[in-house]
């Protein structure tokens, strides 16, 4: 099956095409949006030290979500019958694993 590229403006057979970038430099920048570290409570603008902070309080960086992490938790609130039947509910789940 062939595959077909566009290249300048052209449809071109993907295995003759030229590359699509003919730079082939290509920067990781060190710089990211703030992020909270979960574990100094510090922000952080820079990936190399948000990554030392994480080594130096012995911890192992997992995932990439940060849009949750500057954001304070909303408070569910709940009235009192349906607080009891959460609970009832937890305590029979844990009962009947």
């Amino acid at each position: 099956m062939v595959t077909y590229v566009i290249r300048n403006g052209e449809i071109v057979d993907k295995s003759t095409a030229p590359p699509k970038d003919s730079c082939g430099v290509y920067v990781i920048s060190d710089i990211m949006p703030e992020t909270k570290h979960m574990a100094d409570g510090k922000i952080y603008t820079s990936k190399s030290e948000f990554r030392k902070a994480t080594r130096a309080a012995g911890c192992v960086e997992v995932g990439n979500e940060t849009k949750t992490l500057l954001q304070p938790r909303k408070r569910i609130e709940l009235d009192r019958n349906a607080r009891r039947e959460a609970i009832q509910r937890s305590i029979y789940q844990l009962k009947n694993r």
